[in-house]
């Protein structure tokens, strides 16, 4: 398997079983989801803002899976550049969550191994496609 096939195959689990997941939880049950990371209780215009981005995750689900068909890397790289980009944005947000609320919860943890993995595994994605190595 070549590593552009590789990376479809994560990208597709992340898109349905991340983002769509997590998405359907955000819009569904947004206390459940925070309730997730800390046991302080939310009121309600923030878990409305919760929604918002369940909205979020299933525009870039849709996204993703609309993409991944093509099998054209041209189509895929500035898809995969905007995730990795958002994968450190996302780091950000992580450092400011923990600021905010030093605690290492599970759901914390898994977090944060999945935004590194993927930022990992997209950063070798990227630069294999400049290189013209995939």
């Amino acid at each position: 398997m070549s590593y552009s096939q590789f990376i479809r195959y994560v990208l597709t689990f992340e898109a349905i079983v991340l983002n769509a997941g997590t998405g359907l939880l955000c819009l569904a049950a947004p206390a459940f989801f925070v309730g997730q990371f800390t046991d302080q209780t939310v009121p309600p215009v923030p878990l409305e803002l919760i929604r918002w981005y369940g909205v979020l995750l299933w525009v870039l689900t849709f996204f993703v899976l609309r993409i991944l068909p093509a099998r054209d890397n041209r189509l895929l790289a500035p898809a995969v550049e905007a995730l990795l980009f958002g994968d450190l944005v996302h780091l950000v947000a992580i450092y400011l969550f923990y600021q905010a609320l030093p605690e290492w919860s599970f759901s914390f943890i898994i977090m944060l191994f999945f935004t590194c993995m993927l930022a990992i595994l997209r950063s070798v994605w990227v630069y294999r496609y400049h290189t013209h190595t995939l």
